[in-house]
């Protein structure tokens, strides 16, 4: 006899009194995180960055991948843990309301008005020494900047602009490290500036292949899923599967993981097979 939720962690285990409702709002909170080596690299280096004593030039990082590679996601990660409290701002180009500048998105995550009493745009030299001021009384040690193209995909005099602005919060006085995600266009960017460039580590995020890292990703997922029985997402026959419908792209792997669970839970399987994956691949949302 298969024993119930022994495979979960013990967190996970706690979930199987729930309703079968209230199991599968879990499967799809966006909130799971599943660990894997570059994530984790990506994320002892800005602890690391944040450590550093304040220099004339701070280290920065770009992490580039293109959509549905996970940027986000370790982004929200970042976010979450206890140890970068205080100590980040987070900029995401792509919500922007009040169609701010760039400089005036920065000013807006760290607190600082950018206009001003009159309602009108605040001159850049007063905006900025705020800005300094905000960051030493604060301590805050970097920005972390998604969807960092959209600063680059402008013309080319703006595009200068946004450089030299992600160059000066880097440098004395508030000597920021600029943690950067975007597509390979950002990368290309900033290459394109030397001595900026220099100052950057990058990162490239690239789809899932079948690997054994991908199969200890696979194995980490299946213990925060609460089915009751073990579904051997590592096996080689789901492993295959995966890789062919979805190319390795995480964001598609995650999901068609999270609906094929759901699957599970409402056929009373209890457990992905290759038969519910292939359902899901058909009709993702019609559990």
């Amino acid at each position: 006899m298969t024993t119930v939720g022994l495979h979960l962690l013990s967190s996970t285990r706690k979930l199987l009194a729930l309703s079968d409702e209230c199991r599968i709002k879990e499967i799809q909170n966006d909130k799971v995180w599943v660990d894997y080596p570059l994530a984790a690299k990506i994320s002892d280096i800005v602890n690391n960055f944040c450590e550093l004593p304040r220099r004339s030039q701070a280290p920065c990082m770009i992490v580039c991948g293109e959509g549905g590679t996970g940027k986000t996601s370790i982004i929200n990660q970042l976010k979450r843990e206890s140890r970068f409290k205080e100590k980040l701002i987070y900029v995401a180009l792509n919500v922007n309301p009040y169609g701010y500048k760039f400089n005036e998105l920065i000013a807006d995550a760290l607190g600082v008005p950018c206009k001003s009493t009159r309602g009108v745009g605040r001159k850049s030299d007063s905006l900025m020494v705020e800005l300094e001021e905000v960051i030493r009384l604060r301590n805050i040690r970097g920005i972390v900047i998604d969807e960092l193209h959209d600063a680059m995909l402008v013309p080319r005099l703006e595009q200068g602009k946004h450089l030299s602005l992600l160059k000066g919060l880097s440098n004395a006085p508030f000597g920021l490290s600029v943690v950067g995600f975007g597509t390979n266009s950002a990368g290309n960017a900033l290459a394109a500036d030397k001595q900026l460039s220099r100052r950057f580590i990058k990162f490239q995020l690239t789809d899932w292949s079948e690997t054994e890292g991908f199969r200890s990703f696979l194995a980490g997922l299946e213990e925060m899923l609460p089915l009751k029985y073990s579904s051997g997402l590592d096996r080689e026959e789901i492993v295959g599967l995966l890789l062919s419908s979805t190319l390795g792209r995480m964001d598609d792997v995650v999901k068609l993981i999270r609906s094929t669970a759901c699957y599970a839970i409402r056929t009373g399987e209890e457990k992905i097979t290759p038969e519910l994956l292939n359902k899901t691949i058909t009709s993702p949302w019609g559990y």
